[in-house]
């Protein structure tokens, strides 16, 4: 599940008494909605991952259900998680923003497996450095969100979720398994029901 906070693009819902938790602290409202940037591999590429997560699965013994081929993608910028839809006027204006990027299309490659503790998330990653081919991209849209007013959060890393499991699978390399990004999807994630609904795509072709 993604992480929530509070951002101008999701309408407020009138908050209920807030029960207090073990800890002391009143629980977080549930997060229903999702708002993000990603890059979606193309469908001969997203099969091939496919097929590596099932190999990984398999050899790692996880039990977590893979994530369906269609919904394999890197996450660039979330733009916000809430319990309501977001705002038309918000999403209009990240897609004005994205419709001002102009860049090349870029490789990505992945090298190394491993789970993300505390989420239970079993994820491909690759090369984290400031020099990557993702970075100046990255850098752009973010800068371009920053332009109309729209805070981001930034993955901390760059990685394609394969599954979510109990078990944790320290980090381990791979056969660096590489493919073309040649557009970038504006993506409402319904949560919890499985569901990524494309809002927006935009080529990259600068």
């Amino acid at each position: 599940m993604p992480d929530q906070f509070d951002l101008p693009g999701f309408d407020p819902v009138p908050a209920p008494p807030p029960r207090r938790a073990p800890n002391g602290r009143p629980p977080r409202p549930p997060v229903h909605h999702s708002l993000f940037f990603a890059l979606f591999p193309p469908a001969a590429d997203a099969e091939r991952l496919a097929r590596l997560a099932a190999d990984l699965r398999r050899q790692e013994g996880l039990t977590g259900r893979l994530l369906d081929v269609m919904r394999l993608h890197v996450t660039l910028l979330a733009l916000g998680a809430a319990e309501t839809e977001p705002l038309p006027s918000f999403i209009e204006a990240g897609k004005e923003a994205a419709a001002s990027i102009v860049a090349p299309p870029f490789e990505l490659a992945f090298d190394r497996a491993q789970s993300f503790p505390g989420s239970g998330a079993f994820v491909l990653r690759g090369d984290d450095g400031p020099a990557t081919s993702l970075s100046p991209f990255w850098q752009a849209l973010g800068e371009a969100m920053v332009g109309r007013g729209i805070r981001t959060r930034i993955s901390a890393v760059a990685h394609m979720t394969l599954l979510y499991d109990d078990r944790h699978v320290a980090e381990f390399a791979i056969e660096p398994i590489r493919w073309t990004a040649r557009e970038f999807v504006l993506v409402h994630s319904h949560v919890g029901r499985t569901r990524h609904e494309w809002l927006g795509r935009w080529p990259l072709r600068g």
